[in-house]
């Protein structure tokens, strides 16, 4: 080892390894003696089959949901995943979605505002080949098509810090839709006509 080596070594913690199976999730009570809180974590599409946009959003989610779960557990937190694919026009004014896809904590959206472009594997669901535009994700100074782990790690280790601060809500359902997702209900292919 020469002398840069050895000082680059001195100014480094090292930490012991971890050996496999080592790691172990506590039970959701450990540590933790007050009552167990819950967070949501919803994703609603208008597609989870051919999306080129939320097929890799939702599992990404589910990785992030995957990863975060022991940590949220010693938090007293329990994460609850579920991903509704709205299959109509009065499904996604119900479940208020303004742009597929959305993620919602506690029934707050992550995304502070809505940037779409075109996604032509959601055109392919359409009888016409319509133009249908989805959900872009704009993380630190990138923009991505599907929503990248590091800024889900990120979003819902927040939510989890602030679960006292923020109770959930519920999103009110909508009157009308914004006119890109009426389009694309209006144009979707019918299943088994």
């Amino acid at each position: 080892m020469d002398q840069s080596q050895k000082k680059k070594k001195m100014n480094r913690i090292e930490l012991p390894t971890l050996q496999s199976g080592s790691v172990c999730a506590l039970p959701a009570d450990a540590g933790w003696n007050e009552e167990i809180r819950v967070m949501n974590i919803d994703l609603v599409v208008i597609d989870l089959t051919a999306c080129a946009r939320c097929v890799p959003t939702g599992d990404q989610l589910e990785h992030a949901v995957r990863l975060l779960t022991p940590v949220a557990e010693a938090m007293g937190i329990e994460l609850k995943y579920r991903a509704i694919v709205v299959q109509s026009e009065d499904e996604a004014k119900q479940h208020a979605l303004l742009s597929s896809p959305t993620i919602r904590i506690n029934g707050r959206d992550i995304a502070q505002d809505i940037r779409e472009s075109v996604c032509e594997s959601c055109g392919d669901l359409t009888e016409n080949n319509t133009v249908v535009d989805c959900r872009e994700w704009h993380y630190r100074g990138k923009v991505y098509s599907s929503a990248p782990l590091p800024m889900l790690l990120e979003v819902i280790t927040g939510a989890m810090l602030n679960i006292d601060k923020e109770p959930p809500v519920t999103p009110a359902p909508l009157d009308e839709l914004p006119d890109n997702l009426k389009t694309y209900f209006a144009n979707k292919k019918r299943v088994g006509i």
